[in-house]
């Protein structure tokens, strides 16, 4: 009797070393369990394939008289914008009826992945679904998480957040919004000088905020009760800071995935902080660079501002003739003109969207594509039917399906949490809802999907 024996399964981070280089190797179906040899490697096995999560946050709403389907299921008739999505029906699902408690107006960003009044006097900030997802998952890979954004940084202290991302102790996470400089975070070589002088950098971070710490809790024993209470929510954005740094270092001297490098072209026009933004390019690039980030597994976790609330950012196509700001269409006054114009502007960042669903569909991976191991929200904290409320929130669901996600073309969840869209996402990526999940913002999963 001949006896299968399995040879050693090559390591999922394995490096080519030689001449003082060190190169990652990509995904090689020798890495997979169902490997019994060389000439019959087999496929990646379907517990080893990543379990990722995209949280896209479009600010200011929709036009729901044109994006809402009027009846359900998969056989829905299709609107004017989803139309761009058509063929892509049997991969998304449209939820309509969610509700935020804490939104509406023009300031719900914040409040779109915690679920919590944080901008009210006295409010306690608080941490975000996607960084709970990547403090479970995210050590995994070089970077936990990305938080993205139409601006760069975080825009705390002004009226408009510039990113999704909250740490467990409540300070905002800078957003990037270059996706020429995403590409080289995520992808370009380090030099031997360049590690010699982040490995510096660190140590002299690292002596900073140990000093910081020293003298905060010197401080502590002459300060009163609430300020010690504040003191102690320093304290811990401190040792927030210091996990994200130690994660940062522990990654630093492996090499980062080899990649086909992308032609950017005019870099000025895709950094949207500067004048002359070529949108659609920038946003297409954008998601390309995602898309990679993602098929390199080099994050499983990213929460994208796509556009602001307030002034979007995006310019809302005045370069394809649209003589309005995003903004003031969501306040069109019943305005035929204007109505005309969101409608078409709707259209426009929905063609975006289906380009960047048919590029992860377009990457195979294991029994299925980057799609199918994918859950990718899109969603707004301003109501579909009249901008800026708190209900009737424009979502969608796309992906998953290798996940267990029954896609249902259109379904209704009148007046149900939009934190219960995200249980759903946490229960398909296998990860336990954390205590006290979006504040109690949240009271179960759409069952329906699952």
């Amino acid at each position: 009797m001949n006896i299968l024996k399995r040879r050693p399964i090559l390591a999922r981070r394995t490096f080519l070393k030689g001449a003082g280089i060190s190169l990652a190797l990509p995904w090689l179906d020798a890495m997979s369990t169902n490997s019994r040899s060389v000439s019959t490697a087999g496929d990646i096995a379907a517990n080893e394939t990543p379990r990722r999560a995209v949280f896209c946050f479009f600010g200011l709403g929709i036009n729901g008289r044109d994006f809402t389907p009027a009846d359900t299921g998969v056989d829905y008739t299709v609107t004017p914008i989803l139309k761009p999505l058509e063929e892509l029906r049997r991969e998304f699902t449209v939820v309509s009826g969610l509700k935020l408690t804490y939104s509406g107006g023009h300031v719900g960003d914040r409040t779109f992945l915690t679920g919590t009044n944080t901008r009210s006097a006295g409010a306690n900030l608080r941490v975000s679904c996607d960084q709970e997802l990547a403090a479970a998952i995210g050590r995994q890979t070089r970077f936990p998480s990305l938080s993205l954004g139409i601006k760069r940084g975080t825009g705390f202290g002004g009226y408009y957040d510039q990113t999704l991302s909250w740490s467990p102790s409540g300070t905002p996470i800078p957003s990037e919004n270059r996706p020429h400089v995403l590409f080289d975070q995520l992808f370009r070589q380090d030099t031997a000088e360049s590690l010699n002088a982040r490995e510096a950098e660190f140590v002299r971070r690292a002596s900073v905020l140990d000093s910081l710490g020293d003298e905060a809790r010197q401080l502590n024993g002459t300060l009163g009760v609430d300020d010690r209470r504040k003191l102690d929510e320093y304290l811990t954005g401190v040792r927030d800071l210091e996990r994200r740094m130690q994660e940062e270092k522990d990654w630093l001297r492996k090499p980062k995935p080899s990649v086909a490098t992308i032609q950017f072209g005019k870099e000025q026009s895709l950094d949207p902080d500067k004048s002359g933004l070529e949108y659609r390019r920038y946003q297409r690039l954008m998601y390309d660079v995602i898309a990679l980030a993602l098929q390199t597994d080099s994050t499983r976790v990213i929460a994208y501002l796509a556009r602001m609330d307030g002034s979007d950012g995006t310019g809302a196509w005045k370069d394809m003739g649209n003589p309005y700001n995003y903004h003031g269409m969501t306040h069109h006054g019943e305005d035929p003109d204007m109505l005309k114009w969101w409608t078409q502007a709707d259209i426009w960042y929905l063609e975006d969207w289906a380009y960047f669903l048919n590029k992860l569909k377009s990457i195979k991976e294991g029994d299925g594509t980057l799609l199918d191991h994918t859950l990718v929200a899109y969603g707004s904290s301003g109501g579909a039917i009249n901008a800026h409320h708190n209900h009737h929130l424009p979502a969608m669901l796309a992906g998953g399906a290798r996940l267990g996600v029954k896609h249902q073309g259109h379904l209704i969840k009148e007046d149900v949490r939009l934190g219960n869209l995200w249980s759903t996402v946490f229960d398909r990526m296998q990860v336990p809802l954390p205590k006290n999940f979006q504040g109690g913002e949240a009271d179960g999963i759409l069952k329906e999907l699952v």
